[in-house]
C-alpha cells in the first residue's frame, strides 16, 4: 500500500511540472548564438600574444545590433506570444528577451501608440525600392548621400527609416525572403536617426576623435552614440595624401526633431568644421 502511495504521488508531481510554463530569460550574443546565461556568450575581445616579443594586440568585435534589430529579433522570437522584455546592453551588445504567456481571458491594457514615420504608401515605396536594388548596394546608398556619392569625396549617408526598410527588404529578397510585419514595424517606428560620415586622412586612426553634432536653429543636438571606424581602408592615392578613408557612425536619439526640418549636420575636426546643410524633407 506504501508503495503504491508513493508512486501516485510521483505520477502527479510529474503531470504538475508537464503542464507548468516557464518564462525563461533569453539572450541574443553579438554572433547570433543564443544562451540562457550571459557567461555563456563567446567574448566580444579577442587577444593574441606572442612569445618572441612582449606585445600583445587586442581586437574587438563592432556591435552589430542596433535597438530597431533588437526589437526586430525579439518579435520575431516570441511570435504569437506577448513581449514581455526586450532590451538591448550595448555594452555586451546582447539582446535579451523574454516571452509572455498567452492567455484565454480577455483583460483590458493601456499601451502607448509609438509615431509611424512611414505611410502605408511610403513603406510599400521603400521595399519596392529595395527589392528592386538587392544587387546594387551603392544605388541604394547613392540616393541618401549629401552632397553626392563621388568616389574621392566626403560625404553624409542618412539612414532614415525608408532607408533602413529598403536595406532590409535588400538583403531579405537576396534570399527570396519577405519582410514580416513586426520586421517592418521595428524600422518604421524607431525613434533613433543614424548617420555615417566617409573620411579621409593621413594616419590610421585619424577618425578616432572626429565628432559631430546636429544644429537646428539655436539648438545643439549631440549624438547618444558615437562609433568611430577603427579599421580604416587605403585609397586609390596610397600612399599619397590621403592614404586612409574611414566611415564613422553618429546616432541620435529623437529623429522627430529632425524629420521634414533642415538641419546643419556638422562634422568637428582637429583641423576645424564641415557643415552640411540638409534639407531632411528630401530624405523620408
Amino acid at each position: 500500500m506504501r508503495v503504491q502511495l508513493i508512486l501516485l504521488f510521483s505520477i502527479v508531481l510529474f503531470c504538475g511540472c508537464i503542464g507548468e510554463e516557464k518564462n525563461v530569460l533569453e539572450y541574443q550574443c553579438w554572433d547570433g548564438t543564443i544562451v540562457s546565461d550571459l557567461i555563456d556568450c563567446p567574448p566580444t575581445t579577442s587577444i593574441k600574444q606572442t612569445t618572441s616579443t612582449t606585445t600583445s594586440t587586442s581586437t574587438t568585435q563592432l556591435c552589430q545590433w542596433t535597438e530597431g534589430t533588437c526589437r526586430m529579433y525579439c518579435s520575431k522570437e516570441c511570435g504569437i506570444k506577448p513581449l514581455e522584455h526586450c532590451q538591448l546592453n550595448e555594452t555586451t551588445c546582447i539582446c535579451a528577451f523574454r516571452c509572455g504567456v498567452t492567455s484565454t481571458t480577455t483583460t483590458s491594457t493601456t499601451s502607448t501608440t509609438l509615431k509611424r514615420w512611414l505611410s502605408e504608401k511610403e513603406i510599400d515605396e521603400s521595399m519596392v525600392f529595395g527589392e528592386e536594388n538587392r544587387f546594387n548596394l551603392s544605388g541604394l546608398l547613392s540616393t541618401y548621400a549629401y552632397p553626392n556619392y563621388t568616389v574621392g569625396y566626403e560625404h553624409v549617408i542618412i539612414y532614415t527609416p525608408s532607408l533602413n526598410l529598403a536595406l532590409s527588404a535588400a538583403s531579405n529578397a537576396r534570399e527570396y525572403r519577405k519582410l514580416s510585419d513586426s520586421e517592418i514595424d521595428a524600422f518604421v517606428e524607431d525613434e533613433k536617426i543614424m548617420f555615417r560620415v566617409k573620411l579621409y586622412g593621413n594616419s590610421q586612426d585619424f577618425a578616432d576623435n572626429i565628432k559631430a553634432v546636429i544644429k537646428l536653429r539655436n539648438k545643439i543636438i549631440h549624438p547618444v552614440k558615437t562609433i568611430p571606424d577603427n579599421s580604416p581602408e587605403t585609397t586609390a592615392y596610397w600612399p599619397d595624401s590621403p592614404p586612409y578613408f574611414a566611415v564613422n557612425t553618429y546616432i541620435f536619439k529623437d529623429y522627430g526633431q529632425i524629420a521634414d526640418r533642415v538641419i546643419r549636420f556638422t562634422v568637428i575636426k582637429y583641423t576645424g568644421e564641415d557643415e552640411y546643410t540638409i534639407n531632411m524633407a528630401d530624405y523620408i
